[in-house]
């Protein structure tokens, strides 16, 4: 038996050091047995899964359509250009031309007179096809070489995130090329402002090589 005497105390307050010992183990058992109690396993995080297939709405390459609705319609051109233009349109199909790598072409000629030859056509949009992405950079070459021969003044533009060439001469021209096609946009003087004609020619011919 513990000498209380000899530790200097009195029943009283062995009593009181037994009831704080008791309580102490008490709590010493439950932060035990808490400890001990293992905790439910974590969920393992998901295997993430890549896909090879093309994102929704990803942008399909284009191509050369064999309507010229599905290049530009009237409704679109007038939208694009803030005025309106009417008239009716006339679709020539190209044939393919090997010597310059071209497999396909599409003349559209907009804002037609009745019974007008293609020349009095208000806007002309050529969408043509090659072989490869070279072949279409070297025709865009030679026609810009062509059409500065002639003594148009050419500038740079944008056409959507690609870059064109304006030229100008008594008309207004504009020509890309984005991957494998090439577009050829042309207007008549006066159908756009002089200092909107770039923004606004790249934008139509950037709407053309979108593919729909």
């Amino acid at each position: 038996m513990l000498n209380t005497r000899v530790l200097g105390v009195g029943h009283a307050g062995y009593l009181g050091v037994v009831r704080v010992g008791v309580v102490v183990l008490g709590l010493v058992f439950l932060v035990t047995a808490g400890c001990t109690r293992a905790a439910p396993p974590a969920a393992s995080p998901a295997v993430p899964v890549f896909s090879t297939a093309p994102a929704a709405g990803a942008a399909k390459e284009r191509t050369v359509p064999n309507t010229c609705d599905a290049v530009a319609t009237l409704e679109d051109i007038s939208r694009i250009f803030a005025t309106f233009v009417d008239g009716q349109t006339l679709p020539i199909v190209g044939v393919p031309q090997d010597n310059i790598g071209r497999i396909a072409r599409l003349d559209c000629y907009y804002g037609l007179p009745p019974g007008g030859a293609v020349t009095a056509a208000k806007v002309w949009i050529g969408l043509a096809g090659y072989v490869n992405a070279e072949s279409a950079r070297k025709r865009m070459t030679n026609t810009v070489a062509d059409e500065r021969a002639a003594g148009a003044t050419v500038s740079d533009v944008p056409v959507g995130q690609d870059r064109g060439v304006l030229l100008k001469s008594d008309k207004w021209m504009l020509v890309a090329t984005r991957g494998q096609i090439t577009v050829v946009v042309q207007v008549v003087a006066g159908l756009v402002r002089d200092d909107h004609a770039g923004a606004l020619l790249g934008q139509l011919a950037n709407f053309a090589l979108m593919s729909r």
